[in-house]
């Protein structure tokens, strides 16, 4: 749908009125950009007799520009859902984020900053909640939405939707990372996956089998999301606390813990790291094991292999499975010209209905737990056992205002993996990471 933009500061495009009156207006349009010159500005006022009211764009529907990432959801499907359920009162339009997450988080700060009403809805990494609501970036949940979009939710993902004791967005999927391997590989490296496995077993065995165990970066964070789950296996905290209060336990027992599961890794030559091309190379000959978001089966680069595809629990460190919890929230900015209505978008992409098409067909993990015992997800959704549990009590990054300078520090200290060394690495990072959250580089 092309969209017109008019100068300066109106907006009336969004509920369907657009006068072009003593104004030039901008249109945009798929891959192209034009203004209209004065002369068809006037040819457009005589012909619209421009101040009339016109009663059938009244009732148009608002426009709500919904930003979303690069996750596995049909937005479109969804947005078409809700549009029609909403029977004239919104309609949402889909736009892409970058998939790179400095990008997309580089794009949103910008954009936001600078007051953008052009943006309704936003697909919200939990990474990114603290930072902008911190900032005041994000419109406040109305008190009447706060218990229904709250109820049930995991604790993580409520946690990872909260800044200072106030749900800021809401909750709508939580990926655990689970282990995925093939057919019957765990059974052939001597691996027992009715309990928990270690990463000291998982390593040993695939380097008897000689295969590979990859771990997915998806968009440049995967990195940051290993080294949080595994300091948080081992009993740890990255990082807690916000600039005047942080504290940084990476230097600790925990830290050394983690990054001695790296150097191990690393030594055994079982695969490259965080990588964007675990998912090809687990489909590959020689893939044996891949540490991947529970979605990651739906992706189309493992087609080849989905159906022989098998999740177990994260592997520890130490005696329990914490899992790297990566999701989505839904968030209004600020400057939303009509948050009621944004609002009204959010409850129906949070309906058990919507909640249900997410767990089927993306194969992402709700956050709302009682969207697990749905009789279509039963069927359609293997790995629910798995995940249920791992979205109870994963791990997701830090709720800080400061986590992307936060991961910035760590994929300095942490990389390339052949460097990571449980004598020096724990202490590097604990270094790069205090000097980044103070506003200071190292």
């Amino acid at each position: 749908m092309r969209r017109e933009r008019l100068f300066p500061g109106n907006t009336a495009y969004r509920s369907g009125r657009a006068s072009l009156c003593g104004t030039v207006a901008i249109v945009f349009g798929p891959g192209r950009r034009f203004a209209l010159g004065a002369a068809a500005v006037l040819t457009a006022c005589l012909l619209a007799s421009c101040g009339a009211s016109d009663s059938a764009s009244d009732d148009a529907p608002t426009l709500l520009s919904w930003y979303v990432g690069p996750d596995l959801v049909d937005a479109p499907a969804l947005a078409a859902t809700c549009n029609a359920e909403a029977a004239g009162a919104y309609r949402i339009e889909v736009e892409q984020l970058p998939a790179d997450v400095s990008a997309r988080h580089d794009l949103l700060v910008r954009r936001l900053r600078a007051n953008d009403d052009t943006m309704d809805l936003l697909s919200l990494d939990s990474a990114f909640t603290a930072e902008l609501a911190a900032a005041g970036f994000l419109a406040p949940v109305p008190d009447d939405l706060v218990g229904p979009l709250s109820e049930g939710i995991a604790r993580p993902a409520l946690d990872a939707a909260t800044y200072e004791d106030r749900l800021v967005v809401a909750p709508w999927f939580l990926d655990p990372q689970v282990l995925w391997f093939r057919g019957n590989v765990a059974e052939r490296a001597g691996l027992d996956t009715s309990k928990p496995i270690s990463w000291d077993d998982l390593i040993a065995g695939a380097q008897r089998l000689g295969v590979t165990i990859q771990v997915q970066d998806r968009d440049g964070s995967g990195l940051a999301e290993w080294v949080t789950a595994l300091v948080t296996g081992a009993g740890g905290t990255l990082v807690s606390g916000n600039r005047d209060d942080a504290e940084v336990g990476l230097s600790g027992d925990a830290g050394r813990a983690a990054a001695s599961i790296v150097e191990f890794y690393h030594e055994s030559e079982v695969g490259p790291g965080p990588s964007k091309d675990a998912l090809s190379a687990f489909a590959a000959p020689g893939g044996g094991f891949l540490v991947a978001s529970a979605s990651a089966v739906a992706d189309p680069a493992l087609a080849s292999v989905s159906a022989d595809m098998v999740a177990a629990a994260y592997p520890t460190v130490t005696d329990r499975s914490v899992a790297p919890l990566a999701g989505i929230g839904l968030a209004v900015p600020k400057h939303a010209p009509q948050p009621a209505r944004s609002y009204d978008a959010i409850q129906c992409l949070t309906s058990p209905e919507r909640l249900t098409a997410l767990m089927t067909e993306a194969q992402h993990s709700a956050s709302r737990l009682s969207t697990y015992d749905d009789k279509s997800v039963a069927a359609a959704y293997p790995q629910r056992t798995v995940t249920r549990t791992a979205v109870k009590t994963g791990a997701t990054v830090p709720a800080t205002p400061y986590w992307f300078q936060v991961l910035g520090a760590v994929d300095r200290t942490w990389t390339p993996t052949q460097d990571v060394t449980q004598d020096a690495t724990p202490d590097a990072a604990q270094a790069a990471v205090e000097a980044a959250i103070e506003g200071t580089l190292r």
